[in-house]
């Protein structure tokens, strides 16, 4: 049980619909999980190890804002070895996997078109895209050292629920693919320095009330 209420809490804060400082509430927990204070506390416990929630005591626990240094951070040590990664990949001159990732490109633009879309669908294919790369030049145990900075997932939610023109990230989809089917290294680091920073430098451009209250 208290695996349950982790996962599904969890989900629902990386997704934002638990948004970030909205209150948690050890009680409210127990009746929508029809479940004792044990698990519960076991769960909570457990997302405010992953920094999740913030678990304050004899003040009302939170769900844990987002640390946008640390995640300024994280984007630059990424693309510095991303764009290494990439460029070990142009090496490879594989053009099967290169299909690969324009398959996952094509189902983003399907799932866009989705009245039913979820923005998490699209982060999701994302992660994917992206991992074709780390996987075939076997630099995975990087990889996913990536997918655990939790901000860093909430950052990208966040830009993918407020962008209204989801053909900006396209494009940098598509022009990467292009770069490394055309082999033109130089332009490996550029292009993914702006595809990296770009849901962040989106969000700061519309930093309203709204927006700023989910930040630290």
């Amino acid at each position: 049980m208290a695996s349950i209420i982790y996962e599904d809490i969890k989900d629902r804060i990386l997704d934002l619909s638990l948004e970030p400082g909205s209150p948690i509430s050890e009680s409210e927990i127990c009746d929508r999980y029809e479940a004792s204070r044990t698990p519960v506390r076991t769960a909570l416990h457990r997302l405010a190890d992953k920094n999740l929630i913030d678990l304050l005591p004899y003040q009302q626990s939170r769900v844990s804002l987002i640390d946008l240094e640390a995640v300024k951070e994280f984007i630059y040590a990424r693309v510095a070895i991303e764009s290494s990664v990439i460029r070990d990949f142009i090496d490879l001159d594989q053009p099967l996997l290169i299909e690969d990732v324009n398959h996952l490109i094509r189902k983003q633009e399907i799932i866009l078109n989705d009245s039913d879309f979820k923005p998490q669908d699209f982060y999701y294919l994302d992660v994917a895209m992206h991992e074709v790369w780390f996987r075939a030049v076997n630099k995975l145990a990087i990889w996913k050292m990536f997918n655990v900075s939790t901000d860093y997932i909430r950052v990208r939610i966040l830009d993918i629920k407020e962008e209204k023109d989801y053909q900006a990230i396209l494009a940098d989809h598509k022009e990467l693919v292009d770069v490394i089917r055309n082999k033109q290294i130089d332009s490996v680091y550029p292009i993914i320095d702006r595809h990296l920073n770009g849901g962040l430098y989106r969000i700061e451009a519309r930093m309203d009330d709204k927006i700023r209250k989910y930040f630290k």
